[in-house]
Parts: structure tokens; C-alpha cells; sequence
């Protein structure tokens, strides 16, 4: 799976907000009555707990008379941010005409900062930075550098006041207004030999249908457009929600699945569980989940009824296995980080054979892959007495790293490589990147469904995500494609390694500031900095387990506690991939 890859060179203006509590579920109809309507604008009590379960509802503004073209489109604008009765605000600014065809679930388009708004006789034209898009299934795409965004409004008289006439479908939402509506949440799929789950993040509008409901219909639906060639799905064709809802009573969620789920094998009915209980087992009011076909309980090998949400471990996103630790590079040998200090790692890279450079770890812990600074690569098992194996002669590699049964190897002449124990080389396919892009590294997924990429183009380098497509046969053929954005401050990447199943560790910086570890969320596509110790060099991470920075001064530190510490003498820092 994934190793450590690093490589050679190392407003609201007319609204009024009230802060409330989510739950994950809709706010109930007796509570938002009380809500004031008229009035001025206050600042609700925060209630007291974590700020991740918060939500901040908004309270529109209707039209005022008089109001001009401008006026009118800025508060449908402001109005578009409350999803109360499907935005019934925000269709006050339309005309009925345009309130019929106006179709708020086409997605959203997302702007940062305020926009600006000109008046071109009857139309009024809106600018702004873009910063991406929310499809329709909640899939959030970012938008490229300096991405603008252009929508065009046309107005009319009713009575004598300015109302919209034609609009773009969907929503225009800030990008303030997405951070207080929308939260992420995964769609959990599989990867293709059913190991572990994938998450297939979406964005979703804590107003709303209930979550669980959004949830399965997401799973029902199939995975999005971009992931669905590298994951599977345990849904058997055709099965369906029997009823398009999930109720949650007492923390139990009960989804009923239409009758033909009866005819689904033990084990694709174990799969379409741990989808199911995966995905609803986020949300915090959820305890366990209660799966029928057609109304009669669906039997599935191996698991109670109603199923708790920890049922399936074996299938965790984020699993590692047990006793799962980080790795140095040292001049005298590679070791194993152990509670208050480290441990040379067993055989011969352990033992110093050969001095590695950059190093990568295999899944299991079991195997060691690295690159000596002649630029040859070598692979080990650490075991007693096991010897360092030079697979592949010295050459230009920017980057090692482990997938599922091979070793990755990236090489300045000739691209990616997947390169067996036995230094048999296979060319992967990388398609999709743009001309003059040169490929620095690819680090795999734990899933090995999706691959970050950092990449180079003019003197600039950044970092994109691509899924791995593998086509079975008598040799598997491995394609990287589809690269995508995930994030849009960074204006320079020297490294990233896998945090989670949907997060990811990067050592970069923004725009001319100093290099920093960000925590990068594909779900979002933010990016919150972890700071870094003085002249970072590379960058492990791994689920549950703190992030280890190699840096210029020859020390591994580790953050701990919101700081970064020393933690060992060494270099390429690692993790299990």
C-alpha cells in the first residue's frame, strides 16, 4: 500500500445568523417559529458544544419596496444562504415564473469573498473569485487558479419592483455561507477486491432532508462520476431505498431495502451492510442500524439485528494493523520508532548495508523499499538475517513508494513504475496531466484506489489527486488518470503523505509565505496549517498517529500536543502505506 514518498530535492450585511446546535438532523418547525423575523440584526447564544457539530442558521431578509436591480440581486444572494422551505426567501426576489423553473439541487457554485455586481440596463452582472463547485450529489470541485466566476441576471417590473427573471440554476453561494450550511460527510464504497472501504466524500446541507435519508440515497445512487472506475459497490443492481426514507428512533436507524435485496449471497449482503453501517455511522444520534428488504429483516452472516455502529472493523477506512509505528532513515541503518526511542529495524537495512536516502514502508510492516543516493532502488523484508535486494539500477528517481503488491517508483526519464520484488519494471500509465507537466511524485492511497501527485510545471510545483484504475488480466495493468485539484491556496508542494482515507498531510506553502505541513481535506478542499519545524524537508503521516517531519538540521520531529518536537537523529521519515 502507500509508503512515505518524498523525493530527491527535498457579511452578512441584511441577514441575521443564530447559532444552533445540529444534530444531524432538520431543526424542528416549533423551534424555528420563535425565530424573529423583523427586527435588528443579533448575534445568536452558541450553544455549548464542539464547534464541528455547530451549524449557524440564517435568517433571510424579504424584499423591501423600492429596491433597485442591484438591491433586489443582493439580497436574493444573502436570501439564497437560508434553506428554509427550499429557499422560499429567496424566491421572493423572483419573479413566479422564474421561482418554478429556478432548480436549487443543480449544484452549487461556490465564490470567495463579496461579489461584485454591475447593473447593464435590465441585468445586473455578478463577479467574483471562484473557489469551486458542490455538484449535485455533493461532490465538491475545486475550481482552478485564478478561476472567475460570471453570472448574468435579468430583471423585470412587477408591480412596480424589480424582480428576477432568469437566473442560473442552482445555487451562488459565498464561500462563508458554504462553511456555515454544508457539512462533509463520506459515501462509502469498496475497492476492488472488497478489503476496506473508500470514501466517496460529499458536501451536504445540514438544512434539509435527514441526513441519513441524503446518506443512503447517495449509496443507492452509486458512487460519483470521477470515483466510481476505481471502487465497487456491494448494491446489487436495482435495490433500492423501499421506502425513500431512513428514520432514526431511540439512535436506531432503520433502512429498508426494496424485497430483490433477498435475493443477494451472504457475502454481497455482509458488503451492502458495511456500506450502509459505515456511512450512517457518522452521524452522532446513530447507535446502530436496522437493514429489512421489503419490509422483512434482512439476515446478514455474522451480524446482530440492529447492527451496531462498530460491526465491521475489519473493513475500517483508516485501519492499520496493530502495532503499526513510524521509520528513520539513519547513516547506520533504518529503525522502527518505539515509545522513548527507536529500535533498528531487522535485517539488512537495519543492519546499514546499504545507506537509503528516502525510504518507504510497506502496509504490512513487513517490507522496506529505498533509494541509495547513487539512485539505485533496493527492497528488503525486515526479518533477521533478510538482505537487501537492489530492484532497480541506479538511475533518476524523484520518489518511492509502496502499492498493494509492488513497489512504486518514480523516475525523472522514464515516469511512474511499478516494480516487482524480482526488479521486474511495468510501466503505469499516467494520463490526463497537462503538457510541459512533469510528474515528481505518486503516493497511492492505503485503499490503492486514488493516488496523490505532486507535480511540476514551469518553476512551480503543486498537488493534485488521480484514482488508480486497475485492469485485471495476465498482468494487472495499473492507470493513473483523471487528475483533479483539491486545493487551491498552495501556491508551492514539496511533499504530502496520506493522514486518513480522505485527508492528507502536505508540506507546502502559500504564495511567497514560509513552507508549512497543511492538513488538506479532499472533502472540502481546505487546507489548515500545522506549522513546522525550522527547514522541513519531507513529510510522514498516517491515521491515528502523530505527523513526523524530516528536516535540514538532520532531525525527525514530531507533532504532539499542537507542537512540533525532536524525536529522533535521522531523515525520510515513514509510515506504513
Amino acid at each position: 500500500m502507500t509508503g512515505h514518498v518524498s523525493f530527491v530535492r527535498r457579511a452578512v450585511g441584511l441577514l441575521a445568523v443564530l447559532v444552533v446546535a445540529s444534530g444531524c438532523a432538520t431543526v424542528p418547525s416549533s423551534f424555528s417559529a420563535q425565530v424573529p423575523t423583523s427586527g435588528p440584526i443579533e448575534q445568536g447564544e452558541q450553544v455549548g458544544v464542539d464547534p464541528e457539530d455547530q451549524f449557524i442558521r440564517v435568517i433571510a431578509r424579504e424584499p423591501r419596496p423600492g429596491m433597485s436591480p442591484t438591491q433586489v440581486v443582493q439580497g436574493f444572494l444573502d436570501a439564497s444562504a437560508s434553506f428554509d422551505g427550499d429557499h422560499a426567501v429567496a424566491r421572493q426576489y423572483l419573479t413566479p415564473a422564474a421561482s418554478t423553473g429556478w432548480e436549487t439541487g443543480a449544484g452549487v457554485s461556490v465564490y470567495d469573498g463579496a461579489a461584485a455586481l454591475s447593473e447593464q440596463g435590465s441585468a445586473v452582472v455578478l463577479t467574483a473569485a471562484e473557489s469551486g463547485r458542490i455538484a449535485s450529489n455533493g461532490r465538491y470541485e475545486v475550481a482552478g487558479p485564478a478561476a472567475e466566476l460570471s453570472q448574468t441576471f435579468g430583471l423585470t417590473r412587477i408591480n412596480d419592483e424589480w424582480r428576477i427573471a432568469e437566473l442560473p440554476q442552482g445555487l451562488l453561494l459565498s464561500q462563508s455561507d458554504v462553511d456555515r450550511a454544508f457539512r462533509s460527510f463520506a459515501v462509502y464504497f469498496f475497492n476492488p477486491d472488497f478489503s476496506t472501504l473508500v470514501p466517496d466524500p460529499r458536501m451536504v446541507p445540514v438544512i434539509g432532508p435527514g441526513l441519513a435519508t441524503t446518506l443512503v440515497r447517495g449509496l443507492v445512487a452509486g458512487p460519483s462520476d470521477w470515483l466510481q472506475p476505481a471502487v465497487r459497490t456491494g448494491f446489487p443492481a436495482g435495490v433500492k431505498l423501499n421506502i425513500d426514507a431512513v428514520p432514526v428512533e431511540s439512535g436506531v436507524a432503520r433502512v429498508d431495502l426494496t424485497a430483490n435485496a433477498r435475493q443477494a449471497d451472504d457475502e454481497t449482503r455482509q458488503a451492502l451492510s458495511q456500506q450502509i453501517v459505515w456511512t450512517l455511522g457518522q452521524l452522532p444520534d446513530i447507535q446502530s442500524v436496522e437493514i429489512s428488504a421489503g419490509g422483512q429483516p434482512l439476515l446478514v452472516p455474522g451480524a446482530p439485528s440492529p447492527q451496531p455502529r462498530d460491526a465491521w472493523p475489519a473493513v475500517d477506512p483508516n485501519g492499520l494493523p496493530a502495532g503499526s509505528a513510524g521509520y528513520s532513515a539513519r547513516p547506520d541503518g533504518v529503525v522502527r520508532l518505539i515509545p522513548g526511542g527507536v529500535r533498528p529495524v531487522p535485517g539488512g537495512a537495519g543492519a546499514g548495508e546499504i545507506a537509503l536516502i528516502d525510504i518507504a514502508i510497506s502496509h504490512d510492516s513487513q517490507s522496506i523499499a529505498g533509494i541509495d543516493p547513487a539512485g539505485a532502488v533496493w527492497e528488503a523484508r525486515m526479518l533477521e538475517g533478510a538482505p537487501l535486494i537492489r530492484i532497480r539500477e541506479a538511475a533518476s528517481p524523484t520518489g518511492v513508494a509502496f502499492d498493494q503488491s509492488s513497489v512504486w517508483v518514480v523516475d525523472a526519464e522514464e515516469g511512474l513504475l511499478s516494480v516487482s520484488g524480482d526488479g521486474t519494471s511495468v510501466p503505469i500509465t499516467v494520463a490526463g496531466l497537462s503538457k510541459r507537466t512533469v510528474l515528481i511524485a505518486a503516493i497511492p492511497s492505503r485503499d490503492g484506489t486514488r493516488a496523490a501527485l505532486v507535480v511540476r510545471r514551469g518553476p512551480r510545483t503543486g498537488l493534485l489527486l488521480a484514482r488508480v484504475i486497475r485492469t485485471a488480466g495476465s498482468t494487472t495493468r495499473i492507470t493513473v488518470d483523471a487528475p483533479i485539484r483539491i486545493e487551491s491556496r498552495l501556491a508551492e508542494v514539496l511533499d504530502a503523505a496520506w493522514s486518513g482515507a480522505d485527508t492528507l498531510s502536505v508540506l507546502g506553502s502559500e504564495s511567497a509565505g514560509t513552507v508549512q505541513v497543511f492538513d488538506v481535506s479532499i472533502a472540502r478542499g481546505s487546507s489548515t496549517s500545522q506549522g513546522t519545524p525550522e527547514a522541513p524537508v519531507t513529510v510522514a503521516a498516517a491515521p491515528g498517529l502523530p505527523t513526523l517531519v524530516g528536516a535540514a538540521d538532520g532531525l525527525v520531529y514530531e507533532f504532539t500536543a499542537g507542537a512540533w518536537v525532536e524525536r529522533v537523529r535521522g531523515s525520510s521519515p515513514a509510515y506504513p502505506g
